[in-house]
């Protein structure tokens, strides 16, 4: 197995984050990710975020702000995964992103719903839920606080 490099969007509206649902077959646990993906050889992690958004969400975004890289070494069922992530706070261009609930999502042929996670969710539900990678909840409450509504940034109507 090699290590694999990912760049992944914090896209923050109000005390929320967007997020993709993941559900792995025979595990009863519901992950969840934000948006983002591999970084291709010959591209920087910013390169490929801004890919990522486009080519899954369809979205063009602001420059992104990197606010950390977590070294994240898992496991799911009998599969062991090792990755560098990339994280990096992002804004969306066209701000009327912000008022849905949900934007559709591809991911190669695969369809999914992005929908918005209070952080405070992943604290209350840590049994039946887990954001991921491993190390991000603790940086997001780290960075932010549990009461995000004190961050500045895009805040709806």
């Amino acid at each position: 197995m090699k290590i694999r490099s990912v760049s992944l969007a914090i896209i923050k509206r109000n005390d929320c984050i967007l997020v993709e649902e993941i559900q792995y077959p025979g595990i009863p646990t519901t992950y969840y990710r934000p948006i983002g993906g591999t970084i291709e050889f010959g591209e920087n992690s910013t390169q490929t975020l801004i890919r990522e958004l486009r080519e899954e969400l369809n979205q063009e975004v602001e420059e992104p702000i990197l606010i950390s890289v977590i070294e994240n070494i898992f496991g799911v069922g009998k599969e062991i995964g090792h990755e560098i992530d990339f994280i990096y706070e992002v804004r969306f261009k066209d701000r009327s992103q912000y008022d849905r609930e949900e934007i559709d999502g591809k991911e190669g042929a695969a369809e999914y719903k992005a929908t918005w996670k209070p952080i405070q969710y992943f604290l209350e539900t840590r049994e039946q839920v887990k954001l991921i990678p491993d190390g991000l909840l603790q940086l997001l409450t780290k960075q932010y606080g549990t009461n995000t509504r004190s961050i500045k940034h895009i805040k709806t109507k």
